[in-house]
């Protein structure tokens, strides 16, 4: 894998030439005026909200998205709602609105003082001692192994980030891979990995990530609270220097802005309202019978995602030569279930994934939602797809039903369908069956093991 100049860090080939056709995309829009400064700028401000509520709500903020346009749009102090969540949505719009005149200059090389201007912002009034200070004490990451370094280590370890990053973020600079979204995901993670502050790592981290892709004439990349389990599992994955993983999610953000932006720039809105959902197109009766079919719909695609978590920890506990891993990613929320049978897209709809590795063999499957294939129309509302990586390592999938080597499994496609309250599968050779779910997990596994491991 190539390595991203200057830092410690690879990337998969496969990958880099997915997010160069996304820098293509963008070069096309700057050139046609779609994507101007003014029109950046403007649409930079109807994506605001969002991008508070959703990086205050990866680290636990309690507001949603309309408490959140309340306190920072109207300053009002919300009665029943924490003042640190309340204070934290405020913070985080002082830091942005920092951050575009970070951004509007690009001749300026970013320094350490900039960032650690922005940590004061985004900690002022809340933890004055630490605001914008580098940290004296040992850390630990909730729910990471990983252990950042020493306090000792960190002004050294920011001083190399910086000299890098005040390259990295000037565009007349000229790193190996020159690709924003690259840049952008290096300079995310590596600053994550030092952890220079006590709190507030997180949301400074994405404020850096977007200040590149900024500087670059890039829409902005918004990591939603339903990423989040995605989201730190790429992190994980990152201590290993692989950055793949991280850049593939920050791709996905980016390409989910350009749709919108898109849609913006063709229909001539002059605001774009991120509340505006699918949703908004039902009667409150239609409303309600959706949210009902809904609830169904989602019980039952826990229990298979329960049963599948339970075979794999199974048999990795019984296996004595290989590893079976299993990564959840959460589950498909109310909006994007609506779009999804609706026929609209839906961005990042990972449910869970499995991990399969037997000495230097290794395989990864991921479980998607999306709307039903042809096969399954009229049985299930929104399936389950199946994807694997490919090539392994390089977080590029691609679904089963695609791919034409041998040692594809048969399963590519599970539906539910209530009103008979049976799953339904969908194989590579069109077949379409109703199952009991534990025998689709048992005969899944066993043609994944029979297929790469006998």
């Amino acid at each position: 894998m190539p390595s991203v100049d200057g830092t410690p860090y690879e990337i998969d080939d496969a990958l880099i030439a997915k997010i160069a056709a996304i820098g293509d995309r963008v070069a096309t829009m700057r050139s046609t005026g779609a994507l101007s400064p003014d029109v950046l700028g403007r649409l930079r401000r109807f994506f605001k909200i969002k991008n508070i509520y959703n990086s205050n709500a990866i680290e636990g903020n309690q507001l949603n998205v309309g408490e959140t346009r309340l306190v920072v749009e109207q300053g009002l102090t919300l009665t029943g709602k924490p003042l640190k969540d309340q204070a934290e949505a405020k913070n985080l719009s002082a830091a942005i609105d920092f951050l575009e005149q970070l951004a509007a200059d690009p001749d300026r090389p970013i320094t350490e003082a900039d960032l650690r201007q922005l940590h004061y912002l985004v900690l002022k009034d809340i933890r004055d001692a630490d605001a914008g200070q580098y940290r004296s004490v040992p850390v630990e990451i909730s729910g990471s192994v990983y252990k950042p370094p020493p306090p000792e280590s960190v002004p050294s370890q920011m001083s190399e980030y910086g000299r890098w990053l005040a390259d990295a973020s000037a565009p007349g600079g000229e790193p190996s891979i020159e690709n924003p979204i690259v840049l952008a995901a290096a300079a995310h993670t590596w600053f994550v990995t030092i952890h220079p502050f006590v709190d507030g790592n997180g949301r400074v981290a994405r404020l850096i990530l977007n200040l590149i892709l900024m500087r670059y004439g890039y829409p902005i990349a918004v990591i939603t609270k339903a990423d989040r389990s995605r989201y730190y599992d790429s992190l994980a994955i990152s201590q290993s220097s692989d950055l793949t993983a991280v850049a593939a999610l920050i791709s996905e953000c980016v390409d989910e802005s350009l749709e919108e932006y898109e849609a913006a720039v063709h229909e001539h809105r002059e605001q774009l309202e991120w509340a505006q959902s699918i949703a908004a197109q039902f009667q409150q009766t239609a409303r309600t019978r959706a949210e009902n079919e809904y609830e169904v719909w989602r019980n039952a695609m826990e229990l298979l995602k329960s049963i599948f978590k339970q075979t794999a920890d199974l048999i990795d506990a019984t296996a004595q030569l290989a590893e079976v891993w299993f990564t959840d990613f959460g589950q498909l929320e109310l909006e994007k279930y609506l779009a999804l049978k609706s026929n609209a897209s839906a961005k990042r709809t990972w449910f869970f994934r499995v991990d399969f590795r037997s000495g230097e063999k290794a395989a990864r499957y991921l479980f998607f939602f999306g709307s039903p294939s042809y096969p399954l129309r009229g049985r299930s509302d929104v399936t389950l797809h199946i994807a694997r990586e490919e090539p392994a390592g390089s977080f590029n999938y691609e679904r089963l039903e695609f791919l034409s080597a041998p040692n594809v499994p048969s399963l590519v496609e599970i539906g539910y369908e209530a009103k008979r309250e049976e799953f339904v599968t969908h194989k590579k050779s069109g077949a379409i069956s109703e199952a009991k779910v534990d025998k689709v997990c048992r005969d899944f596994f066993a043609e994944v093991i029979q297929n790469h491991f006998s």
